[in-house]
C-alpha cells in the first residue's frame, strides 16, 4: 500500500525523518517495504497484514503513528451545507439479507456537474498508484485511501423505482459489470439491485447500467457493509479483484459508514460540484453488539515479560481507538468495530506490547525445571536425516498444497478439499508428495541447475472410512549427473539403480525383515520398466523410479528425473536395529563365478531365495547381464558370483566344488541352467 508522508501530516504532526517514522512503524507491526521519492513526495510502501484493514488506509497508519509518538491525532474535516429537500424522499433502501449487510448508507447528490477532479487530489491519487476519472470517481478513491471504507455512486436517475434492495441474486440473473464482462449470477452472490434486476455485485463491482456518465445528474452514494466471507466468496468466483473487495473481504468497520458518506459530502460541497440533499438513507437492520474484553494488568506483566505502567498501558489503548474502564485489578475493555482482529485479552496485551515496543523487553533465560523429553521418532528421524545428507541430498521444504489435477494423476486416494483455498493452484491437501518435489526439480532446472538433489520429510493427507489420516513421507528426487563433472572422468546420469541403492541404504538402518523389490505393480506417474517398488514383511515401505516421460514432456523437463516416496510411519513404528557384533572371520573368503542361463520372468530377489539356506555363503553377487548372439529368446546370461566363508578354516577345493554344485542345483527348480 502506498502511503504519502504530506497526507499523513494531516491527521498528526510528524518531526521524525522518513527512515526514522519508517524503523518505528514498522517495529510496531506496520512493515515499511520502501521509501520513495517521488515528484517532490515522499512516498511509503506499507506490507499491511490481512488482519489489519483498520491500517490500509492514510488515517488508519496516521493513527499508529499518533499512538507510537504519544501525539494527538486529528479527524478528517466533516462540514458541509444540506439543502432543504430530503434525502430519504429521493431514494430508498431496504436490506432483505441483514446477516450478508449490516449496514447501507445512502447519501443523495443533486446537480452533480461531472468534471475532472481538482488538481491536488488527481496528484495524490496518482501517486498512490490510483488512475483519476472523474470527481465524482476520484471523490470515491480519495475517501478509500483517506479513511479505508469503500464507497460506490450510481447515477440516481437510472435506477429503476429510485431504489436500492440489496438480496441475494435469483437463478437466471445476470448482470454486466464495469469491465464491460456479463456476469451469471447465482444464490451465493449478494447483489445490489434496483426496483427490478441487480445493478452491482456487493462489495466488488458496480454495474454498467448505473455508471456515472458525463450526463449524469444525479447521484445516490452507497456506503455499507458486507460479510467479508460473501465478498471473498464472490470475488474469486468471478476472478475480480478490487480496491473495494481488498478492505472488505479482510473486515470493514460498519460504523464508518456514516463517516464515509459524510466526508464525501464534504469534500463534493467544497469542490462546487454539486449539492448535497439533507440528510442519510441509513438502513441498519442487522446491528451488532460487540462484547468487552477483560484486562488484567498483572497479566500484561506475565505475558510480556516487562512492566508497562498502568497509565501507561491505558493511554496506549486509547490512543488506539479503544475506550478501557479502569477498576481495580485492571480494565473492561468494550471491543470496537474498526478492530476486529482484537477480541481476546492477550489481543490487547499484544497491542500494548507492539506500542510500547517489544525492543524493550529484556532477554532472559526461562526457567527449566528438568530436562526436556525426548519426542517419539526422534532417534529414528535424525538417524534418517543424517543418513540423507551423507548420500548427498539437500532438504528442502514444500507445500502442503495441490490442485485437483494434479492430487487426480498423481494420488491413489482421494484428495481432501480445502474450504477456503490460497490458489486455485492450491485447492485440495495433497494426497501425493510427488508433485511437490517434481515442481521444486523443475524450479532448479529451469534456472540452470542441471544436478539437483532433493530431500522432503513432509506429510501427505488422506480420508478414508476412520476419518482423516495424515502419514509421514519422506521424498527424493534427484536428476542430473552422479558426480559433479571434472576432467577426471565423464559424467554418467543418476539412474534408477543408483536411486534403488539409496533407498536401500535409508531403510536397512531401521529393523525390517528381508528387503524385496517388485517392479510388477508401481504407481502410474512411474516410467513403465523403469520404477519398483520395496516391501519387507509384506509390508509396502517405499516406491521409486523414473518420472513417466509423458509428465516430464508437459513439464518441459529435457532429463531424465528420478522419484522415491518412503513411507516413514511403518519404519518408525519398526524402530531402529540393536547394534551388534560379531567375530571376523581370520580366513579369506572362495569365490566362483558361474555364467548362467536364466529366464527373463525370474528375478534376482527369487535367486537370492533359492540359495539363502545354503551353508558358508558369505555372498551372492551379480556381476554382469548379456542378452544377444547365442543366448536363447525369452532368456539372458548371468554372470553370478558366489563367496564361501569360515572363520577359523579354509575351504578345500573339494568342499567349494560340492558348494558349486549344490548351488547349480538348487537353482533349476527357477528353469537356470549353466551355459555350455
Amino acid at each position: 500500500m502506498r502511503t504519502l508522508l504530506s497526507w499523513l501530516r494531516e491527521f498528526v504532526d510528524i518531526e521524525e525523518s522518513p527512515r526514522d517514522l519508517a524503523h518505528a512503524l514498522t517495529m510496531a507491526g506496520m512493515a515499511v517495504d520502501a521509501i520513495e521519492e517521488e515528484a517532490g513526495e515522499t512516498v511509503f510502501e506499507f506490507d499491511i497484514t490481512s488482519n489489519r484493514p483498520d491500517a490500509m488506509n492514510h488515517f488508519g497508519i496516521a493513527r499508529e503513528i499518533a499512538s507510537i509518538y504519544s501525539r494527538p491525532l486529528r479527524m478528517p474535516e466533516i462540514g458541509f451545507e444540506e439543502s432543504g429537500l430530503p434525502g430519504a424522499e429521493s431514494a430508498a433502501v431496504s436490506i432483505e439479507d441483514p446477516d450478508s449487510c449490516t449496514r447501507y448508507v445512502g447519501r443523495v447528490f443533486e446537480d452533480i456537474r461531472i468534471q475532472p477532479a481538482p488538481d491536488w487530489m488527481r496528484r495524490r491519487l496518482e501517486l498512490c498508484g490510483v488512475r483519476s476519472i472523474n470527481n465524482l470517481a476520484d471523490l470515491t478513491n480519495y475517501v478509500l485511501l483517506e479513511i479505508g471504507q469503500p464507497t460506490h455512486a450510481f447515477d440516481l436517475d437510472t435506477l429503476a423505482g429510485q431504489e436500492i434492495v440489496v438480496r441475494r441474486a435469483r437463478r437466471g440473473e445476470t448482470l454486466v459489470t464495469l469491465d464491460g464482462a456479463t456476469r451469471d449470477l447465482s444464490g451465493d452472490d449478494l447483489v445490489i439491485c434496483d426496483a427490478e434486476k441487480p445493478v452491482a455485485l456487493a462489495g466488488v463491482m458496480g454495474g454498467a447500467e448505473t455508471e456515472i456518465t458525463e450526463r449524469t445528474r444525479r447521484v445516490l452514494l452507497e456506503a455499507a457493509w458486507f460479510r467479508p466471507s460473501m465478498v471473498r466468496n464472490t470475488s474469486r468466483r468471478f476472478k475480480l479483484f478490487t480496491d473495494a473487495s481488498h478492505r472488505f473481504e479482510r473486515g470493514a468497520d460498519w460504523n464508518a459508514t456514516t463517516w464515509a458518506a459524510d466526508r464525501i459530502a464534504t469534500l463534493l460541497g467544497a469542490s462546487g460540484a454539486g449539492t448535497v440533499l439533507a440528510g442519510r438513507v441509513d438502513c441498519h437492520p442487522g446491528k451488532r453488539g460487540l462484547p468487552s474484553i477483560r484486562l488484567d494488568r498483572a497479566k500484561i506483566r506475565s505475558h510480556l515479560g516487562v512492566d508497562v505502567p498502568a497509565p501507561k498501558a491505558e493511554a496506549i489503548l486509547r490512543s488506539l481507538g479503544f475506550d478501557p474502564r479502569p477498576d481495580a485489578t485492571g480494565w473492561t475493555v468494550p471491543a470496537e468495530s474498526h478492530r476486529l482482529d482484537v477480541a481476546r485479552e492477550i489481543d490487547l496485551i499484544e497491542e500494548v506490547g507492539r506500542i510500547h515496543g517489544f525492543e524493550r523487553v529484556p532477554a532472559t533465560l526461562p526457567a527449566v525445571g528438568r530436562a526436556p523429553a525426548e519426542t517419539p521418532c526422534e532417534a529414528e528421524e535424525a538417524r534418517l536425516r543424517a543418513a540423507v545428507r551423507g548420500l548427498g541430498f539437500d532438504e528442502m521444504i514444500g507445500f502442503s498444497f495441490l490442485s485437483t489435477e494434479e492430487a487426480g494423476a498423481f494420488g491413489d486416494s482421494p484428495a481432501v478439499p480445502l474450504r477456503n483455498p490460497l490458489s486455485n493452484l492450491w485447492g485440495v491437501m495433497r494426497n501425493s508428495a510427488v508433485p511437490t518435489m517434481v515442481g521444486a526439480l523443475e524450479w532448479n532446472l529451469k534456472r540452470n541447475q542441471s544436478r539437483v538433489r532433493l530431500a522432503e520429510f513432509g506429510r501427505v493427507y488422506r480420508k478414508d472410512s476412520d476419518g482423516y489420516r495424515e502419514p509421514r513421507t519422506l521424498t527424493l528426487g534427484a536428476t542430473g549427473a552422479v558426480r559433479p563433472l571434472s576432467w577426471a572422468e565423464r559424467g554418467r546420469p543418476y539412474g534408477f539403480y543408483d536411486l534403488k541403492g539409496d533407498v536401500a541404504a535409508l531403510i536397512r538402518p531401521f529393523a525390517t525383515g528381508p528387503l524385496s523389490f517388485d517392479a510388477r505393480r508401481v504407481p502410474r506417474h512411474f516410467r513403465s520398466g523403469h520404477a519398483a517398488t520395496a516391501r519387507a514383511n509384506g509390508e509396502l515401505l517405499a516406491s521409486f523410479g523414473e518420472l513417466d516421460p509423458g509428465i516430464a514432456r508437459r513439464r518441459k523437463l529435457r532429463q531424465p528425473v528420478l522419484i522415491a516416496e518412503i513411507r516413514l510411519d511403518p519404519l518408525y513404528r519398526l524402530g531402529l536395529r540393536q547394534p551388534g557384533h560379531r567375530r571376523l572371520p581370520r580366513v579369506p573368503a572362495v569365490s566362483r563365478d558361474f555364467s548362467l542361463l536364466v529366464p527373463d520372468t525370474v528375478r534376482f530377489g527369487q535367486i537370492a531365495a533359492a540359495v539363502s539356506g545354503m551353508k558358508d555363503l558369505a555372498s551372492l553377487e551379480p556381476v554382469e547381464i548379456f542378452r544377444g548372439r547365442n543366448v536363447p529368446q525369452g532368456r539372458h546370461s548371468l554372470l553370478l558370483r558366489a563367496s564361501w566363508q569360515r572363520l577359523e578354516e579354509s575351504l578345500t577345493d573339494e568342499e567349494v566344488n560340492r558348494f558349486a554344485r549344490s548351488l547349480v542345483s538348487s537353482l533349476e527348480p527357477l528353469g537356470i541352467s549353466l551355459r555350455s
